[in-house]
Formats: structure tokens, sequence, C-alpha cells
């Protein structure tokens, strides 16, 4: 399939900070790429499975399954509804019949995916890394560079239930200042209402993007 790569554009959309300047939506840089009509995000979250955290590799090495589940929303820049929305839930567990980490993939209408790996280290990358998801078609989105965009993904580690995000948007006006403001509720709103987690860590892809002109 012919790739065509993305321009990447700065932007300067300050981060949202909770009450003492703790930032909610941390910047993370992203790598875009498009293929065919599809428009592919590879980032990763290792925060959700850090090595320090003895519990975390205890329960993973272990018969235990962990789940992680990703919520993953593309905006237009200045826009505060979301072109697009996903979820994804991964589960990884040891596997003492195979002595081998099993790492399954779940995306909506993609149905289940599952690799083995001999190390844990390696099981926990494939987990943490959102490699080359889709997060929009082509023809959805438009061109050049007064169109940019971003993504937000927030992650969960072993949720108490795989709803997250309330499904209603948050919809306001154009312009830095009312994306900061109406995130800063969509922030609030996530924080009140999602269910109790092991770990909880939410982050912005940063620049934003844009695609080339064909």
């Amino acid at each position: 399939m012919k790739r065509r790569g993305f321009i990447v554009a700065g932007l300067s959309l300050p981060l949202v900070a909770a009450a003492g300047g703790r930032e909610l939506l941390r910047a993370r840089r992203a790598d875009f790429v498009e293929v065919g009509d599809a428009v592919l995000m590879s980032v990763s979250l290792p925060e959700l499975l850090s090595t320090r955290d003895r519990d975390a590799m205890a329960s993973i090495e272990s018969a235990f399954s962990t789940t992680l589940v990703f919520e993953i929303k593309l905006y237009r820049s200045g826009s505060t509804r979301a072109v697009s929305a996903q979820r994804r839930i991964v589960k990884i567990q040891w596997n003492p019949w195979k002595e081998r980490f099993g790492v399954q993939t779940s995306d909506p209408g993609q149905g289940t995916r599952t690799a083995y790996f001999r190390s844990r280290n390696r099981a926990i990358a494939r987990a943490v890394g959102l490699d080359r998801i889709q997060i929009a078609r082509s023809r959805d989105l438009d061109r050049g560079r007064d169109a940019t965009y971003f993504v937000t993904v927030v992650g969960q580690r072993n949720p108490i239930t795989a709803a997250l995000l309330p499904e209603e948007e948050v919809v306001g006006g154009q312009g830095q200042g009312s994306d900061l403001s109406a995130f800063s509720r969509w922030i609030g709103i996530f924080i009140r209402d999602t269910p109790a987690a092991e770990k909880t860590f939410a982050i912005r892809t940063t620049p934003a993007f844009y695609l080339v002109p064909r």
C-alpha cells in the first residue's frame, strides 16, 4: 500500500492542570502515518506497567490476568468534539503450560489477537504500546496546515469496569482558550466518573499534526 507521511506542526495548546499544578493530561510525542485510507498512530504508556512497581510485576508473574483499558480519541485543534473514539482492551498473563507471557489485544470490529513472549519486559512493551493503531480514515479528515489534529489516550490498569469515559462529548467554541476550558470540564467529568483502578494515566499527543495535501 502506498504510504504518505504527515508533516508535524507545532501547536501551543496548554496542558490541562489540576489543583496544585499537577498535569492531568501529560504531553506525549507520538508517530503518525497514513497508509492507504488509514490514519495510524504509535505511542506508548509505560507508566501503566512500570517494572519498578513490585505489586504490578508480582501480579504479572503469577497466573492472574492484568487488564489494561485504553480510551483513544482524535480531536481537531480548536474543536471540543471528538472526530473519532475507540477502546482497546489488553490482557497480559503468564501461561504456565506454554511457559510464556500471553498478551491478548481486543479492538472493536477486529476481534482478539494473542501474542506470546518468553521475556516479561517484551510482553509488557507489547501491552502498553499502541503500535500503528488506526485512529481515523483519511477521507474523514481535512488536509493542509489549517486542519491540525491531536489524540488523547486515557489508560487504566485493572479498572473495576470497562466503562471509562462518559459517552457524551463536551461541546464548546473555537480557539485555544475554549479548548483548555472544555478539556478542563472533560477531565473533571473523567475524575468524578472514572471507576477505581490500580493505575490511571492520561496523555495528549504533541505537537499537533496535519495531513499533507495530495
